[in-house]
């Protein structure tokens, strides 16, 4: 069963997306002790190295983790570079 306030995340993630993006599901990472996903445009062809359209969120929880995401995705969406 999902906690509330994970899908709210999820709900408020997936509005804020920009077209054509692809984000996937937090992972924990037990060495930092932090969840991060990952999200980017299938549509850029990626050279050597990372592609330009990407982000990876980082927090200490997993719900924090996708609001995070969808935080900087807004900013990403305005043509703004996430802070």
């Amino acid at each position: 069963m999902t906690h509330p306030d994970l899908e709210a995340a999820w709900d408020q993630l997936h509005a804020t997306l920009p077209p054509g993006w692809v984000v996937g599901r937090p992972m924990y990472h037990d060495e930092r002790r932090t969840w991060e996903q990952y999200a980017y445009d299938p549509a850029e062809r990626p050279k050597v190295g990372k592609r330009s359209r990407e982000w990876t969120a980082i927090a200490p929880a997993e719900v924090e983790c996708v609001l995070e995401m969808a935080r900087c995705l807004v900013e990403l969406r305005a043509g703004r570079w996430p802070e």
